[in-house]
């Protein structure tokens, strides 16, 4: 069967979707983390991300954020996420793929999507922050031009050592 996919702003109806993909982003987080996976439910504790599952519709919103998502044959199997720090400088965010859509470029064509997003609405920087374990992401990151900074917001220092902080340049 062909597959048929696309990239395109989040509707209402897909938030159902996208919360299931960022619950398997934790759940994968978890499994890759192995031994360290406390580290997971530290940064992310079950009431803090139950309280952000519901407000990623008004974090993320336009014309400051925006909510991106991956659809293979109409289904939702990707999203990546983008708010603002300030007038300036926006975060990529909870870009994941569900393994049914990994493989297919879907990843990088999200990003590449919401970083163009970022520098069409006058962003000139964008940061992100990902785990240290997380190859692939980070593989992806540098071909982006993101490459690492100093931590640009406060992380426990034993939080600290399983993240890498990047930042890339914005094309204007």
């Amino acid at each position: 069967m062909k597959q048929n996919s696309e990239i395109g702003p989040a509707k209402p109806d897909d938030f159902p979707a996208i919360r299931a993909l960022c619950n398997g982003f934790i759940d994968w987080c978890r499994s890759r983390y192995g031994e360290n996976a406390w580290f997971v439910d530290r940064y992310y504790t079950p009431e803090a991300w139950s309280a952000l599952l519901d407000s990623l519709p008004r974090i993320h919103s336009p014309p400051d954020g925006e909510i991106l998502v991956a659809r293979l044959n109409g289904k939702v199997v990707g999203c990546v996420m983008m708010q603002q720090i300030d007038e300036l400088t926006c975060e990529m965010k909870r870009m994941f793929i569900s393994p049914e859509g990994r493989g297919l470029g879907l990843g990088r064509r999200l990003a590449e999507n919401i970083v163009r997003v970022a520098a069409e609405r006058g962003y000139t920087t964008m940061r992100l922050d990902t785990g240290r374990n997380h190859d692939e992401a980070l593989s992806l990151y540098r071909s982006l031009g993101f490459q690492e900074i100093a931590p640009y917001y406060e992380a426990p220092p034993e939080l600290r050592n399983h993240l890498v902080f990047m930042e890339a340049p914005l094309a204007g």
